[in-house]
């Protein structure tokens, strides 16, 4: 059964307010001044100064495409357009979750009542992680029904938000062998049109430049760890490897299943779990990640969850639950630099191994459930052929 129509957008107008509401407490509490980061290296970009120099309260690290999307937003006051940025965002992330199961109901409203929740419990409601999920999820959707200049485009402008959304295009390798060259040259070409989008604007000289600072800015912080998997490794356990190996090492367990997708096939319900291990991955992983990031993480894990063929086991519910409320402010103490409502929403800036763990058994679980479908048709294969050999 489809849900009604007014229902759809009731459940999408949820997430829309949820949006506009985190992004009004964010821009009045100053919780977060992302948007004002944003604003900035936006005017920065119409004036023709760097983008990466300390133009606001942060450094923007962002590309120059997403300055340049980012001048809209420049065109009024932040009171007003910085509920509207959120709203956005969270709108996006509810219309891919239902795109994704637009012919399940019951599985959409759960994924979008989980996602919601744990994207509540992690938002700054002034990031870019739900735009980027969403369009993640819309490109899978785009992918699926044979739009491949659609879905290119998506990924390409969600990799120029945040460069993640570039590992999405293994999404591609999946499709029938006939539509993959066709669909790498799609991707190829958005890419080169989103890399050179600011061109409408500056020079090309200029454009080069912003990207070697970007490119500069990015280096100097890579020994950054952040709410990830070297960070519970490292800090919380003492483990003595750095970064980088440890990164290689997810990338590996990451792609083991990835590449028996490519041999063997896939079917749409792997290839929804692949997007969740794949968000998920994202967040774990990510030297730069922080409690913001987690609502991406909250995305896959919502899908995930109602994707679940049986009624879910009490095992996956208490996973699902751990991982979207570990984010929140519950390992930590309060921030002694801030007093009431702002004192509770910075505590969740404060790091704690057990954070990142859930999360890190949840994609255990999602590996597990993609490598256990190529061994259970391998055994499907060798009963089939040993009946065959005792047939009379």
């Amino acid at each position: 059964m489809h849900l009604r129509v007014a229902d759809r957008r009731g459940v999408l107008a949820i997430f829309v307010l949820a949006g506009v509401i985190a992004g009004a407490v964010s821009w009045a509490a100053g919780q977060s001044q992302n948007f004002e980061v944003f604003r900035a290296a936006a005017h920065a970009l119409v004036e023709g100064d760097d983008l990466y120099a300390l133009n606001a309260a942060d450094y923007f690290k962002y590309s120059p495409t997403f300055a340049l999307l980012f001048v809209p937003f420049t065109w009024g006051p932040g009171w007003l357009l910085a509920p509207l940025w959120s709203g956005l965002n969270f709108g996006l992330a509810g219309w891919g979750l239902d795109r994704l199961f637009a012919h399940d109901a019951r599985s959409k409203r759960v994924a979008q009542l989980v996602a919601l929740a744990g994207i509540v419990v992690a938002t700054d409601g002034d990031q870019s992680n739900l735009l980027v999920a969403g369009a993640i999820l819309l490109a899978l959707v785009a992918y699926e029904q044979g739009h491949m200049r659609l879905a290119a485009h998506l990924l390409a402008a969600a990799t120029f938000v945040k460069i993640f959304p570039v590992a999405f295009a293994v999404l591609v390798l999946f499709l029938p062998k006939a539509q993959r060259r066709p669909a790498f040259t799609e991707l190829a070409g958005a890419l080169f049109t989103w890399v050179a989008l600011p061109l409408v604007l500056i020079e090309p000289d200029e454009l080069l430049a912003q990207y070697a600072s970007w490119r500069a800015l990015l280096g100097d912080d890579h020994g950054n760890h952040g709410w990830s998997v070297m960070s519970l490794l490292q800090d919380g356990l003492g483990f003595r490897w750095s970064t980088a190996p440890l990164q290689l090492l997810g990338l590996a367990l990451q792609a083991f299943p990835l590449a028996m997708g490519v041999r063997f096939g896939t079917d749409r319900a792997w290839r929804r779990t692949v997007v969740c291990s794949l968000l998920c991955f994202s967040v774990l992983f990510n030297h730069r990640a922080e409690y913001a990031t987690f609502a991406i993480s909250a995305v896959g894990a919502g899908i995930w969850y109602a994707s679940s063929e049986a009624p879910p086991s009490l095992w996956r519910r208490v996973l699902v639950v751990l991982a979207i409320v570990a984010p929140g402010p519950f390992f930590t103490r309060a921030n002694v630099d801030a007093s009431g409502i702002v004192s509770f929403l910075s505590a969740h800036r404060l790091f704690h191994p057990l954070r990142v763990l859930p999360l890190l058994v949840v994609w255990g679980a999602m590996q597990h459930e993609l490598l256990a479908r190529f061994f259970e048709v391998r055994v499907r294969v060798r009963t089939l052929a040993g009946g065959r050999e005792h047939a009379p």
